[in-house]
């Protein structure tokens, strides 16, 4: 990438509300109706900067019989992304309060009390089934998630970081096992094992 390409892709990052689009589709992919609905702008601009963002290539079209969705082109967008948001926390200017563990070993990995299975899957499944089995559990219990989707362990791993899970990190070639940590509950005196 030469220099020409890579102030082109800064400038696309500086836009305040293309910002907003991608930092909205690491949660998971979108219509360009849901992404206008959620940033309270109208649909046409919407489109307009996902477009922009595609032909530039940091976002892919998923083409499904319910319309076009967006979702970031690769996980390296959504790495960029978050070591934004680590020089802001080391700055004092981003609040976060998860812990993770990179284990090389899967026999490391704590013992779950769930485990759901989300390889062959693809945006957004894996991301909203673990975001509704982890609200169904208790402070203190596991989950294990392996997939082979790295757009959704990073948004899986986001979504840990900005709600305080603890989390137990394996790869193996393509597929990740994620062990997460319900965190205890506000105000307890209860630490997570």
């Amino acid at each position: 990438m030469g220099n020409n390409e890579l102030v082109g892709f800064f400038k696309l990052l500086a836009n305040q509300r293309r910002l907003e689009i991608l930092m909205l589709l690491t949660e998971g992919c979108m219509t360009a109706n849901e992404v206008a609905k959620s940033l309270k702008m109208d649909i046409s601009t919407a489109f307009r900067y996902l477009d922009q963002m595609a032909r530039k290539g940091l976002l892919r079209v998923i083409h499904s019989k319910d319309g076009d969705r967006f979702d970031l082109a690769s996980e390296h967008i959504m790495h960029i992304l978050e070591e934004a948001s680590v020089w802001l926390k080391e700055s004092g200017k981003f609040e976060g309060n998860a812990v993770f563990h990179y284990i090389l070993d899967a026999k490391e990995l704590p013992r779950p009390d769930f485990v759901l299975d989300m390889r062959g899957e693809m945006c957004p499944i894996p991301d909203l089934q673990t975001k509704k089995q982890l609200t169904q559990m208790q402070p203190g219990q596991k989950l294990m998630v392996v997939l082979d989707y790295p757009i959704s362990k990073e948004r899986i791993l986001n979504y840990c970081r900005k709600y305080g899970y603890r989390v137990w990190i394996t790869e193996k070639g393509t597929e990740y096992v994620l062990c997460i940590q319900k965190p205890p509950e506000e105000g307890s005196n209860e630490r997570p094992s």
